[in-house]
């Protein structure tokens, strides 16, 4: 049986924060990581707003998401590859 670990309670009270602010104010939740370094609470902070940005991103209709539209451009730029070598 595998031992559960315990997060440490400021990464569960940064993970909170965290996703609270990507919720509501997503603006100020994208600056402020980088104030609160690395100790537990940043971490959680990252992590929380991380998890909001990745439910968000689930909810959208595919053609919408982030991972579809990077396709997307990979395969245009290959489509133009293939144009400029027939023009070659």
């Amino acid at each position: 049986m595998e031992e559960m670990i315990e997060p440490h309670p400021d990464y569960i009270k940064g993970f909170n924060e965290g996703y609270t602010l990507a919720k509501h104010m997503p603006d100020l939740s994208e600056k402020l990581p980088t104030s609160l370094g690395s100790s537990e609470r940043g971490q959680g902070f990252k992590a929380g707003r991380d998890q909001y940005i990745l439910e968000l991103e689930k909810q959208r209709p595919s053609w919408l998401r982030k991972d579809r539209l990077s396709d997307l451009d990979k395969d245009q730029n290959a489509d133009r590859d293939k144009d400029d070598l027939d023009r070659e």
